[in-house]
């Protein structure tokens, strides 16, 4: 069987850019090369054969069936250098997960919103958007989809649609035809998928409507402070309003 050079410094990196946590890397000898990897924050078991023979890494040890199986494709993705996983945004998520409290840049949620015959899931994605896109450090923010208040990542069931919440978002009347400025991303925490809204820092800010959408009327700002948005049905507080001018007028400057 023909050899097949491994990169294993690249599968480690991969492997703990999506929250892994690489215990050992052990090389051995069985019939042909190979590296076998354990894991600090999971019971998986992962050998990488040094052949060209596809889909031949092993995934064992004390796991999920699930686990197991999407892990063997990470695996098998790496091996054959598919960059998908080597991902600084990704590790920055990872790593705001590991934290395991939100804050005012980032909110856990641990499902996307459902859809409603009232449609008044959109009304809480906007207010969401809003609240981030004017965060008081006005500093890219992030929306974390598949990961429950406590930190404890369950995963999404399926991918966020990019391209249905970029159209919905620039289908809104903003005040000064101010657009907040947001990236949709389907990343991954170990062999979980999860998703994530990027809220991009702006010299925009505040960002509000010029035409009242579904509750949420003219004029309405919204912020987050801490890990607590303002509430749909109120203003943001005097002083949070007059930061976010101040660094309005501050960016305008520059």
């Amino acid at each position: 069987m023909a050899k097949f050079d491994i990169d294993i410094h690249y599968i480690k990196t991969g492997l703990e850019y999506i929250g892994y946590i690489v215990k050992n890397v052990e090389e051995g000898w069985n019939n042909a090369n190979f590296y076998k990897i354990l894991f600090s924050n999971s019971g998986a078991i992962v050998t990488i054969f040094c052949t060209n023979k596809k889909d031949n890494s092993k995934v064992e040890g004390k796991i999920t069936s699930d686990e197991s199986t999407k892990l063997k494709e990470i695996v098998e993705d790496l091996k054959h250098k598919k960059n998908y996983y080597h991902n600084e945004i990704n590790k920055k998520i990872v790593d705001l997960i590991n934290l395991k409290k939100e804050d005012d840049f980032f909110d856990y949620k641990s499902e996307f919103y459902k859809k409603d015959k009232d449609g008044l899931y959109r009304r809480e994605l906007l207010h969401d958007i809003l609240c981030m896109s004017n965060n008081i450090q006005n500093r890219d923010a992030y929306l974390i989809f598949g990961v429950q208040d406590d930190g404890k990542v369950i995963g999404i069931n399926e991918d966020l649609r990019s391209n249905d919440i970029l159209n919905f978002i620039h289908n809104i009347n903003f005040a000064g035809d101010h657009v907040p400025q947001i990236e949709v991303l389907n990343l991954y925490y170990k062999y979980l998928k999860i998703g994530v809204i990027i809220c991009k820092t702006s010299k925009n800010i505040p960002f509000f409507l010029s035409k009242k959408y579904m509750g949420i009327y003219p004029n309405q700002i919204f912020t987050r402070v801490g890990d607590t948005n303002t509430p749909i049905n109120e203003n943001a507080k005097y002083d949070s309003i007059e930061k976010l001018w101040k660094l309005h007028f501050k960016q305008e400057e520059k």
